[in-house]
């Protein structure tokens, strides 16, 4: 965007200077034709008189010498003709005066043709200007006055004026060039502070404002607008997070109580109740897991945690060797797959809790009999964990939604799953750094990714998370 300003702020004065100044130097070239045409017709006619006597008496003599005067007095050339087109006198032109005399203007003017005011015709020739005036006596075409004037002023005066133009061209060039660098920056210059803002803020910085004194007013009142709508939605996150949190904390209490009640409730319970109590037992667990998640996403979207280099391949083996307990009753075999150093970039503890959250759809998803494989990647930036299973896996529309709050898939059992494995999953990703990604398995199941930042010299400080807790401490 700045290149694009500069060169428009760089086009314009040459557009600018194009536009007025070309039409400006052929309006001044003109008139420096006609002027010099105005000023040798006016010399013409001033010869005119003694043509008359030389044309009418015969006084060819004064007529010689008043021409030598002229040329003398100006440097242009005089050459009379008579009425018949014959020459009579005068300097000779460039033209000889046999050819002088069928030149167009001269051929008019011994025609009578008055083309203006002045009486003359003019023609510019590629090497002089001729002028023709009519000689009248007593009403009658007498002869006529040519007068040559050589085209070295004319052009030096026309190549002067397209100097000035070309020069006021390239100074104006030159100022833009000069300061539309620095114009550009003081213009944008707000507008590069309003991108990192809102990159910080769509990060998860919501602290991030813009300054309101730099550039354009026109800026200023949208970095106002910016801060004054950060600082909404600030408020509203923070009024919503502490609720959560609040109230998954006020309600944990109540739901310890309840349960206690119930079990105490069992020896008095005939027996055709028992299924009723365990139903109730299941449905105040189910609540306490919808509440433990609720306070796991809260502080995961907390931000204020420093990031790490975690071996995520001990991680995987640790989850894996804590689920096959879950998986082997069942007949369902977990593997893992990896070799190498695995290290990301991530918040301690966050990584068992993604791969907890896959694992746990994973075993509840796939028939018994079945493989679930836990894979690590890596390449030069990410290092990502894979969680493959032979399960019915979901539709395209189904992963568009999964890691949505509070959503369950229409293949889930009733009563099954709170809605916020996935969600967890990916916020806990994105408090990394990373993403979580959801594709359709070979096999025809899920095929769950969560891809990390890897570890390197100097990684952890430029973690986002590392600068959100500078720029807050």
């Amino acid at each position: 965007m700045r290149r694009h300003l500069v060169a428009a702020l760089v086009a314009l004065p040459v557009v600018v200077v194009t536009v007025l100044g070309l039409p400006l130097a052929l309006q001044r070239s003109d008139e420096a034709l006609r002027e010099l045409a105005h000023a040798r017709a006016t010399e013409a006619r001033e010869l005119s008189p003694t043509a008359v006597k030389a044309l009418s008496k015969g006084e060819r003599a004064g007529l010689r010498q008043r021409i030598a005067d002229y040329q003398d007095r100006t440097g242009g050339r005089a050459h009379v003709y008579n009425a018949e087109g014959q020459s009579v006198d005068g300097a000779l032109c460039l033209l000889p005066p046999d050819q002088l005399a069928q030149q167009k203007v001269v051929r008019a003017a011994l025609q009578g043709q008055f083309t203006d005011s002045s009486d003359r015709q003019i023609s510019k020739l590629a090497e002089e200007l001729i002028v023709a005036v009519p000689v009248i006596h007593q009403g009658l075409l007498v002869g006529v006055v040519v007068v040559c004037s050589a085209l070295d002023d004319l052009e030096l005066k026309q190549w002067t004026i397209w100097a000035v133009v070309a020069v006021i061209g390239a100074l104006a060039l030159a100022a833009s060039g000069f300061l539309a660098e620095p114009l550009a920056r003081w213009i944008l210059r707000p507008v590069r502070y309003l991108e990192v803002a809102a990159r910080r803020f769509a990060a998860g910085d919501h602290t991030a404002r813009v300054p309101v004194h730099l550039g354009p007013p026109d800026l200023r009142v949208l970095a106002e607008t910016f801060n004054h709508l950060a600082e909404q939605v600030q408020h509203q996150v923070t009024v919503q997070k502490s609720f959560v949190s609040d109230a998954s904390h006020q309600l944990r209490s109540p739901l310890v109580a309840l349960r206690l009640r119930l079990e105490n409730l069992e020896p008095h319970i005939e027996r055709d109740g028992s299924r009723g109590l365990e139903q109730a037992l299941g449905e105040v667990d189910r609540m306490t897991g919808i509440l433990n998640a609720l306070l796991l996403l809260a502080r995961a979207e907390s931000g204020a945690q420093a990031a790490e280099g975690v071996d995520v391949l001990a991680v995987a083996e640790e989850r894996v060797a804590s689920w096959r307990l879950v998986a082997e009753p069942r007949g369902i075999a977990v593997t893992i797959e990896g070799e190498g150093d695995f290290v990301a970039s991530a918040v301690a503890g966050t990584v068992d809790q993604i791969l907890d959250v896959f694992l746990d759809n994973a075993l509840r998803m796939a028939p018994a009999g079945t493989a679930v494989r836990v894979r690590l990647v890596e390449d030069a930036a990410m290092v990502a964990v894979q969680c493959i299973d032979a399960g019915p896996g979901m539709s395209p529309a189904e992963r568009a939604r999964a890691c949505d709050r509070f959503w369950r898939g229409a293949k889930a059992a009733a009563g099954e799953g709170s809605g916020l494995g996935l969600a967890i999953a990916a916020s806990l990703a994105r408090v990394n750094d990373g993403h979580v990604l959801l594709q359709e398995a070979p096999d025809g199941g899920l095929h769950a990714e969560v891809r990390l930042p890897a570890w390197g010299p100097g990684r952890g400080a430029h973690h986002p998370n590392t600068l959100l807790r500078k720029h807050r401490g």
